[in-house]
Parts: structure tokens; sequence; C-alpha cells
């Protein structure tokens, strides 16, 4: 199914259908996937999605690791290669796959930094990539990783669950996702490149440390601005979870509609109470406000909520299971679910992250998709800078590349910071009237610990550490889009730019004559890329969607919890606000790859629930073939005991430990004097363990609470224990690893002063980039743009 925006009435639709002379965008890139990690596999899968010829050579099965894939015939294994060419691993290994097919790829995707080295030196024209747990520098450069080691370093798992209780890490593999998704736009990004005489030989790096610390910026910002520490629990924004009839429902209230929110579940008498009477009143009530909507919810269904969260344009949604998915209305609707033949048989599997308007993701490169489709495609003729000009200072790879920026809050917002760090000129279009969500209160703010010291000053909107970190390397452009002369001068800036993003609902840019169709005329080689919640069509197009709501409706928020009688929590900081502007970056960078080799403009629509879908896949799959949904069940993870948090020393810190093999149980009671644990031969196999998980939890426990986290973590490592501190705001401001890194940026700030930012896991020629400028005041270059446009 291809989704393309309606045109307006009266006018003829902009023929954006492939053609025979549009190659897909990554049409006659070759790559050889050597990986045997999720996010290498992952990238690999991408590539192949948007037209590379990839094919997986693999290993001999092997034991079960944290971050790799393992088994053949499993849902994972599924999810990551179902579009790839499949060959076993020539005998001799890596080096002699290099040699037999390095000839003639454009991509080696490895596993390792002793085989990107390898592969680098065989292969010194192929691009070289890789993601692994770690950088190989810094402190933490021989640690094992594992999900809980990394979502304890991010600071997610400090924030996720209920105050006074154990942190949760979450689900899924969500930090080898990001990985994966940050190795894929790093390496479009270089293909991207302009032609000209070059060679490759460089090695693309993604640290999956590194890629999950940048999906929770937030938590360091907040410290660096105001040395506050986000708290697990916290009840500082109007959101909560409500039971109903039939399951839970989350929702996001918003000022000026408590009186909506209380018609949708059947509580209009409560309007005049005390909870509700006015917005700071229920903003320093929202768990017992919460509570009396919940009572009222206990008759209603899940779907007459969400009937009514539609009509009322209520940010209120469902918390889906994963195996409810496959027949999702919504879905179903738009056509989602795809069937993919692997091994000779075929299998359901997720629809792409994206939908450009030009093509259907993972059609085979090549083949024609109708019977007027016979021309053979263009090569592809990446240009392939080597690592010397790199370090002579090449220019960036969107260099040039102007992007208008018409997004807030945070998914969009962090898909135009990656562009910007990659080296385009973001211009970021807002209003006095209705500014960027996360530049907070105009005047009075609500919370004072997202500002320096404490002090919202005169000019909040320019103060925020949230929106400060997340629009880097930008410039903002006042427009009032509801006047025609604001609406001529977006379209004068459309006219000279390369990108347009937005995150508004759906039809918003039609209605203000914004629209893809015109933004054709006023550019013929315009790019767009649409990050909706639910998607452009379908009956939930219209449904109002915040991170938390669009987590629910993806099935992740009912895998996190502590148990099933105390229900679904999902993430502490909603989590797929960043999985959406990952994928929206992404999106991006795939559909100007498209345009530059096309010359013809591209549409492209990211529904971020969607595109959160892919980050558990294997889990909806599973779930729908055995019929059986996962239930929140703390930190346990099948294969692996112990895999918890255990308290240290100090209030609310805790320290993750997660064993997945024998030899690290035996590791972790050597290390911890345990001589007669790690003699006794019950307790030398999983389900042993597992059999005397109370008396090993209440040791341990024991054990950790006198200890500082830190020094436990490296002590258990360089045993041979994955294990980690459970960061919160500071920690993760003062990690050593991220430190060593050069992860932060220190930059000056108008109106905020001089603090250090988070970064990014991109890299040019083995250095992380950094950002030159802060985040904009509201409407700083307004003048020196449009005067440039004029």
């Amino acid at each position: 199914m291809t989704v393309a925006p309606s045109p307006s009435p009266g006018e003829p639709a902009l023929d954006t259908q492939r053609t025979p002379e549009q190659p897909l965008p990554l049409e006659g890139v070759r790559v050889v996937d050597l990986s045997r990690t999720i996010a290498g596999q992952l990238a690999a899968r991408l590539l192949a999605e948007h037209g590379a010829a990839v094919t997986l050579l693999q290993p001999p099965p092997e034991a079960s690791r944290p971050g790799r894939v393992g088994s053949t015939d499993s849902a994972l294994f599924l999810h990551l290669n179902h579009n790839k060419t499949i060959r076993p691993l020539p005998e001799g290994g890596l080096e002699a796959a290099v040699r037999q097919y390095g000839g003639d790829v454009d991509v080696l995707v490895v596993s390792d930094h002793t085989e990107a080295a390898t592969a680098a030196r065989l292969a010194p024209h192929v691009l070289v990539a890789l993601a692994t747990d770690f950088a190989n520098e810094g402190p933490y450069r021989h640690w094992q990783g594992s999900e809980l080691v990394h979502q304890a370093l991010s600071g997610s798992m400090h924030y996720t669950g209920l105050a006074g209780r154990t942190p949760l890490y979450g689900a899924g593999n969500r930090a080898y996702v990001a990985a994966g998704l940050f190795l894929y736009v790093s390496l479009v990004a270089r293909l991207r490149t302009a032609p000209a005489v070059g060679c490759g030989g460089e090695i693309v790096r993604v640290a999956v440390h590194e890629a999950a610390a940048a999906m929770e910026q937030n938590f360091s910002a907040q410290w660096a601005y105001s040395a506050t520490i986000a708290q697990r629990g916290e009840l500082n924004r109007p959101k909560g979870r409500i039971r109903c009839a039939d399951g839970w429902m989350t929702a996001f209230a918003m000022e000026g509609r408590l009186g909506e929110l209380l018609s949708a579940v059947g509580a209009d008498d409560l309007a005049d109470s005390p909870l509700f009477s006015s917005w700071p009143t229920f903003m320093h009530n929202v768990q017992p406000a919460f509570t009396q909507l919940e009572k009222r919810a206990r008759d209603h269904s899940r779907e007459s909520l969400l009937t009514a969260a539609v009509e009322h344009r209520l940010v209120m949604s469902p918390v889906r299971t994963p195996s409810e998915l496959r027949h999702d209305p919504q879905l179903l609707a738009r056509d989602f679910w795809r069937h993919a033949e692997l091994e000779g048989r075929k299998h359901l599997v997720l629809g792409p992250m994206w939908r450009p308007a030009t093509y259907e993701p993972e059609a085979t490169a090549g083949t024609p998709r109708n019977d007027h489709d016979q021309a053979p495609p263009r090569p592809f003729v990446p240009r392939l800078t080597s690592r010397s000009e790199l370090l002579q200072g090449r220019p960036r790879p969107l260099t040039g590349v102007r992007v208008l920026d018409f997004t807030t809050a945070w998914s969009g917002p962090l898909a135009t910071r990656i562009l910007a760090l990659l080296g385009a000129e973001v211009l970021k279009v807002e209003s006095t009237s209705r500014m960027d969500a996360w530049r907070g209160p105009a005047k009075t703010a609500t919370a004072t610990e997202f500002y320096p010291d404490a002090d919202p000053g005169e000019h909040p909107y320019n103060r925020n550490a949230w929106f400060n970190a997340q629009n880097l390397d930008k410039k903002s452009v006042l427009l009032d889009l509801k006047t025609d002369s604001g609406r001529k001068h977006a379209l004068d800036l459309c006219r000279d730019s390369d990108l347009v993003i937005t995150n508004f609902t759906p039809g918003t840019m039609d209605r203000l004559g914004l629209g893809f169709d015109n933004l054709c005329r006023a550019n013929p080689s315009t790019v767009m890329i649409e990050m909706s919640g639910f998607g452009t069509t379908g009956p939930l197009r219209a449904h109002r969607a915040y991170g938390q709501t669009m987590e629910a409706m993806a099935g992740i928020t009912s895998l996190i919890g502590y148990d099933e009688k105390s229900g679904p929590l999902g993430s502490g900081s909603a989590y797929l606000d960043p999985m959406g502007g990952l994928a929206g970056a992404a999106a991006a960078l795939t559909a100007l790859l498209h345009r530059d080799r096309t010359g013809r403009p591209q549409y492209v629509e990211v529904a971020q629930r969607e595109a959160a879908m892919a980050w558990i896949g294997e889990i909806i799959l599973d779930a729908i073939a055995t019929g059986t949904d996962p239930v929140p069940n703390g930190n346990a993870q099948r294969g692996a005991f112990p895999h918890d948090a255990f308290p240290c020393r100090g209030k609310d810190e805790w320290i993750a430990i997660a064993v997945h093999d024998d030899d690290q149980w035996s590791a972790l009671c050597t290390e911890l004097g345990w001589q007669d644990w790690a003699d006794n031969p019950s307790l030398q196999n999983l389900p042993g363990r597992q059999a005397s998980a109370e008396e090993i939890v209440q040791r341990l426990s024991a054990a950790t609470t006198e200890c500082d986290k830190a020094t436990l973590a490296h002590r258990l490592q360089q045993a041979g224990v994955p294990a980690a501190p459970v960061q919160n705001g500071r920690d993760l401001f003062e990690d050593p690893q991220l430190r060593h890194r050069g992860w932060f940026a220190r930059l000056f700030h108008p109106a905020a002063g001089t603090h250090e930012y988070a970064g990014l896991p991109l890299e040019s020629a083995g250095q992380l980039l950094q950002p030159a400028s802060a985040a904009p005041l509201l409407g700083q270059h307004t003048d020196s743009v449009l005067h440039r446009a004029d």
C-alpha cells in the first residue's frame, strides 16, 4: 500500500508514483551482512527495505547472548532478516567471506571491532559498519552489555516504575534497535555524499551504550540546568492510567479540556468538584483526580473510551497487547501487515517503519512493479570520500541541505536535530500564539526544575532545558501561518528548501495551504516528511497522539510493569517519542537520497505508532503465532537469572545485574565471596537458580545494600558479570565513559547561559560530531532568514 496526501478539490494530484526512470533509493547498493547482532542485522534489513541487495552470511548456530540474534527459527530472526538473501558463512569465517564477496560490495556489516579492522584491511574500498555494546575506548570498553545494562546506564530505568519500588528496565531490545537505526542513519548519510573521485575504507561505528543514552537526554539536561533529578513515579505532568471494564487506558489531560475528559468517562457531574475546578488545582492533584476518573471508567470498554477520545479530541488511548495488534482496526484499514517468504514458508511480518508515496518498501530492487515498468534501473554510484579527506575537514554529509522544520515537542525536533548535526541548515518555524510545547509556558511556569538554577526568568520559553537540549544548531523563524503573509513567507522558504518536516495532525498542512501539492508547485524537487501519530489514513488519522498513548497502542506499555495484577505502567519518559524521532530522521535521509537519484519530489509518512511496533517486532510476531501475550513481570527475562535491580548505598540507588549463563553465575559468586554457592551443583544451571529465586534475591540484596553502585558495577564487570549502576540524571551527566568520549558539548545560550549538552552517536572519521550552536531564542533569526529569502 502506498499513501500520498489527497489533492485539494479541483486540483490535479502530483504524480509521485514510481516510473521506470526512478530506481529505489538504495537500488544498486550491494551489502553483505556478516553481523550476528540485533543492531547490525536491523540496519541491514532497513537497507534491503529501501532497495539494497543484502546477503546475510549466516554462521553456525551459537548460544544465545544479549544483543545477538541466535536461532534462525526465532521470531527475532524472521523480524530482522525476512527480506535478505541468506547463505551459509563460508568455511574460513569472516576472512574467507570478505575475500569471496568483498570485491563486489559497497557495505559490509560486521559484529565487533576486530572483525571491522579485518574487513577494512581486506576490502579498503568498502564501507564497514558495526554496532557494539561500547566504544573501543574509555573505561567501559571491555564491559559486557545487555538490554538491562544499557537501560540502567541510560537513565531510562531509574525513571521507569513506581516511587519506592524497584526501577524497571522496560521490554524488548530497545537499546539495540536504537543503535541499529542510528547505524542506518549514518550509512545512508555516508552513501548520499556527492559524486566525485574517491574511495571508501571508512568504518562506521555506533555504540549501543551511546544510542541508549541519546534516547534519554532530558535527564542530564535537567541536571545541567537546575541540579535536580527526575524521580521515578513523580506526578509533574498531567498523565495517568485508567482501568476500565475490559483493560487499561492511558490518558494525558490538557488544559482547557478537562470538561471533555470528564464527559468521555461519564463524569460530567465532577466538573465543579474541587479536583477539576481549575487547571492549577488539577495539576496539584493529578493522582487523586485520575483515581476519580478511573472509578467512572470502570463501566466503559476500551473501544467506547477510544471512540469518545476521538470525538472529543482527547489524548487517551487503550493499552493494546501484542496479539491484539493483529486485528487492530487502524492497522487493518491501513493494510499494515505483510507476508514474507523465508526458508520456503510464508510468514506474517510487520509493515515498514515509514511509507514513501513513490514505492513500496521491500519491493525487490530492479523488479518491474507493473507491465509498463520494464526499463533497467540506473546503477548506484555512491561517492565515498576517503578517511584522509574526512580528517582534512570535509563538509558534513548534509552540508548545503536546508530543512524547514514545522515540528514540536520531542519526536520531530529530535529528527531535525539529527539532520542538523549531520550538517543541514534547519529553520524552525514558530509562532508566538502557539509555541513549541517544550518551550513551556509563555509566562508562569508550573514547574521550575527545567530552568537554569530553577528560575524560569522573565522569558521562560527561552530557558527551558528540554527545548534547548533538542534544538541545538537550529534557527528560529516566527511566522503566523494563519495569515496570508505568514503563509506566503512559508512558501517562499519552502521554495528554497530541500526538506519540509512536520509532526502536526494529518490535514493541518493542507488546511494551511502548505500541503504537498502546493509545496511541489513552489519547489518541484521538494521532500516532505509527515510524522503523525497513527498515519494519514484510517479511522484514527485525526486521533491526538502523545508518546504515552502511542506507546500504549503499539503494544509496548502492556509489557512494562511489576506484575499482571497491578497492571501495565509503560516507560517513565514516553520512550516512543525518540523512537519516532529516529524513524523520522531515517525516513528523511532516505527520501533525500531518493530525490537526488531521481530528481523528483518525495512524500513520506511516518506513522509513529507503526514505527515503534518494529522495536518489539519479535514479541508481537511471537504473541500472534502462539496466541499468548507476555504479561508484566518486573525485570525478569527468559533465559537469565538473577536479572534485576538490587539496592545499593544511598537513597534510591540501585545496581542492575544480569546473569545470562552458568559462567557468569560462577563469577558472581566468586566475586561476592559466596564459595558455598559457587560449589553448589544445584545452582549451576538456570532451572536450579530459578527454583531458589527468593533465597538468591534476598542474599544478593543484602550483599549490595552497603555498596556504592558504580564501584560494585566495575568490580562485577571486571569479574565477567554484566552489571551497571542504575543511573539518574546526575550520574548520566557525570558518566565516565560518556565524558571520555566527548559526549557533552559546552555551549553558550544568550538567555540560559553556558551549559553542557548531551550528544548523539554520529561520527565522522572516528570522532563524535559536535553541535556548533545552542538552541535559538524564540524568533531569533526571523529577520535574517526572511531578508535572505527576499
